[in-house]
């Protein structure tokens, strides 16, 4: 399972995510970036969950 301070870090991570493409526009390919990031912070926490489900 997921610790307390790892749960408020995926928690507040989100909304600063949803900000930085509004807040630096003029990078390229930010979006896709920012998705990225989202996408694989998603799925090591879908991972934690499960491994902590059944190794435990």
């Amino acid at each position: 399972m997921l610790s307390p301070k790892l749960c408020w870090f995926v928690l507040a991570s989100y909304p600063i995510m949803l900000l930085i493409p509004m807040l630096f526009p003029q990078i390229k390919n930010i979006k896709l970036i920012v998705f990225s990031i989202l996408l694989v912070e998603n799925l090591l926490v879908i991972a934690l969950y499960l491994k902590g489900k059944y190794y435990s």
